[in-house]
């Protein structure tokens, strides 16, 4: 598998994709795709010395000489082109991840544990100086990747003052989409300018919901993903995604997800559980694609399935597995 990654061509993400985290941290994609490793942190250096310092060549010259220490690839999509060109030097970022503000109105069991959120007042005292002047070649911003956006004041009022200052700054959301309505976009200031939704839906039974989904609301979420494959429909919006984390609890509703998302004109990411210091305590009793885990072969025999290669199911990691036992 490592071979094909070595010849498949280049991620775009370490080129024109800046995700910062709650500790000011600066990544070139995804944190959780990063081996501990980080570009620098924005309140220690100017994000000019971070963005092309010598940590972000170092990360950018594994796609010149193929050598891969820094990608985390048993989690990672693996979006890789063969039109893009690797440079050591790349331009201020077109797509910038705030990743910062952990506020949620619904706890997932394999996210969180219990509810937090992190002092987001650093971040709020620096936004002229620091966070302005990330966005000034960006094209799509998201202002939270670690919470859920309908859910935060912070989020509303930051969403709100970035919309004046970048008119044509496009948003794309991350949401539980409990909350993700007409009204609720209105209110935040992103009726017409969000370009795509990533929206996190592991079940396709309420009761199997419920199990997952502490403190959710199924019935408003499957309202709600219909109102945006609507919007879809109508190319209001370029694309809506599904995330649907696999886990034993869920694995046998994957059919009725792969079909309830072409119906909304959605394409459906499944999602390996990642390991998490937050779900350690039921990992073991959840991750089906463990293979320790009791219903293991089960579930290797069950995403055979050929529904799963519908050309509107994103290619993840998760059917890596079946490439493994063939």
């Amino acid at each position: 598998m490592f071979e094909d990654i070595k010849e498949s061509g280049c991620c775009s993400f370490p080129f024109s994709v800046a995700e910062i985290d709650w500790d000011g941290n600066v990544y070139g994609c995804c944190a959780a795709y990063f081996i501990g490793y980080t570009f620098g942190n924005i309140f220690e250096q100017s994000f000019d010395e971070i963005w092309n310092g010598p940590k972000a060549q170092e990360f950018r010259r594994q796609f010149l000489d193929r050598n891969f220490n820094h990608c985390n690839f048993s989690i990672c999509p693996k979006e890789f082109h063969k039109d893009i060109k690797p440079t050591l030097i790349a331009e201020y970022p077109k797509r910038v991840q705030l990743n910062y503000d952990s506020v949620c109105n619904a706890r997932c069991i394999y996210c969180r544990d219990h509810h937090f959120k992190n002092d987001v007042s650093q971040f709020e005292a620096h936004f002229d100086d620091i966070i302005v002047p990330i966005l000034k070649n960006a094209e799509l911003v998201n202002v939270t990747a670690s919470g859920e956006v309908f859910a935060s004041n912070y989020a509303k009022n930051l969403i709100q003052k970035i919309g004046k200052i970048y008119p044509k700054l496009k948003f794309y959301i991350y949401t539980n989409g409990i909350l993700c309505d007409e009204k609720h976009l209105k209110e935040f200031g992103l009726w017409d300018r969000v370009d795509y939704y990533v929206v996190s839906l592991p079940a396709m039974t309420k009761e199997t919901y419920d199990k997952i989904v502490l403190e959710g609301n199924f019935e408003n979420v499957i309202k709600n993903v219909k109102f945006l494959g609507k919007q879809k429909k109508e190319n209001k919006i370029s694309n809506l995604i599904i995330n649907y984390v696999v886990t034993s609890l869920n694995y046998k509703e994957m059919p009725m997800m792969v079909d309830f998302a072409r119906e909304n004109n959605a394409t459906v990411s499944f999602v390996t559980l990642n390991k998490l210091e937050n779900n350690k305590n039921i990992y073991d009793s959840i991750a089906v694609a463990e293979e320790f885990h009791p219903e293991h072969k089960k579930y290797v025999e069950f995403i055979k399935n050929p529904i799963f290669k519908q050309p509107h199911i994103n290619k993840t990691t998760t059917f890596d597995i079946v490439k493994e036992t063939v």
